[in-house]
C-alpha cells in the first residue's frame, strides 16, 4: 500500500472543517513538498450540498498561484461525507481529475469519532493509501 504523510495539525484542520460544515460536504485543497502535506487551504463548496462538491474556478486558480509562490506542489484534494463512510463515491470517482494528487475523505458519520481516509484514483481506479502522520 502506498504511503502519503500529513502534519498532524492538517490532519485535524480537514476534521475541523467537516464538522464546521455539516450538513454540508466541506472541501479544501493540499500542498506540501515530496511527499509530505504542509499547508491546507479551504475552499468553498460552490455546490452548496450535502451530498456533493465543487470549487469555485477563481478560488482554484487563486490557490494554483499561491502555490507556485510558495514554491510548493499540489500534492491532495480532500472532502468530507457528512452521513456516509469515508470512501470516494462513484461521482468522486469520475470527477477525480488530478491522477497526481492524493484524495483525502472525512467521514462524519459516526460523528463522535470521524475518520479519515486517503486514496489515489487514477482512471477511475481507486486504491487506498496508508496515512502517515508526522508531528
Amino acid at each position: 500500500m502506498a504511503v502519503v504523510s500529513i502534519r498532524k495539525e492538517i490532519l485535524e484542520a480537514i476534521i475541523q472543517h467537516a464538522i464546521e460544515d455539516v450538513p454540508l460536504e466541506c472541501c479544501g485543497l493540499l500542498m506540501g513538498q515530496g511527499n509530505l502535506i504542509t499547508h491546507l487551504r479551504r475552499m468553498k463548496n460552490a455546490l452548496q450540498s450535502p451530498i456533493r462538491y465543487a470549487m469555485e474556478p477563481q478560488a482554484l486558480l487563486h490557490f494554483f498561484k499561491e502555490v507556485r509562490s510558495l514554491q510548493l506542489n499540489h500534492l491532495g484534494i480532500y472532502h468530507s461525507h457528512p452521513t456516509s463512510d469515508a470512501y470516494p463515491s462513484s461521482i468522486d470517482t469520475e470527477q477525480a481529475y488530478y491522477p497526481d494528487c492524493t484524495y483525502f475523505i472525512a467521514s462524519l458519520r459516526a460523528p463522535l469519532s470521524p475518520s479519515v481516509r486517503a486514496f489515489s484514483i487514477v482512471n477511475e481506479i481507486v486504491r487506498e493509501k496508508e496515512i502517515q502522520v508526522v508531528d
